[in-house]
């Protein structure tokens, strides 16, 4: 149970952590998840389905194992996730490279932090995978010591 001195904590926390406050600093706030896409994910794109599906059928060998199928399933999504992130990560590399102007060098810093930024969805994307393939791997190896499972 939780005591009351640490509830009354959280939340004291909480009044301090509400996002913006004023208009502008709300829509400049609604707008980065929009401006590149990537805080969603591909398994809400009705383009990616099929990719996914056939993907997560490779990975989870026979397709047919229910238990493995649900990871396969995650391990793709997240692996198309990466694919899309390195896909925007070569875009901005392109723009960078024909920016050798020194007068764009404000919007070539810019670019550089937007690809620093990319790196949370890149972390989280091949975590995701990572976690996944690993308990496919570990189902797997159930099977392997435990036929007839």
């Amino acid at each position: 149970m939780t005591s009351e001195r640490k509830i009354a904590a959280n939340r004291e926390n909480a009044k301090k952590s509400t996002g913006p406050r004023s208009e502008v600093g709300r829509a400049v706030s609604r707008y980065n998840a929009r401006r590149h896409g990537l805080a969603t994910g591909v398994g809400s794109d009705p383009a990616y389905r099929d990719d996914i599906e056939e993907l997560a059928r490779l990975l989870s060998w026979d397709g047919g194992r229910e238990e493995v199928g649900e990871f396969a399933r995650e391990a793709a999504e997240a692996h198309l996730e990466l694919m899309r992130i390195r896909r925007f990560r070569v875009h901005l590399y392109e723009r960078l490279r024909f920016l050798s102007d020194p007068s764009k060098e404000s919007l070539r810093e810019e670019l550089g932090k937007q690809l620093d930024r990319l790196q949370r969805y890149e972390r989280r994307a091949l975590s995701r995978r990572k976690r996944a393939m690993r308990l496919i791997d570990e189902i797997d190896q159930y099977e392997v010591r435990h036929p007839g499972f």
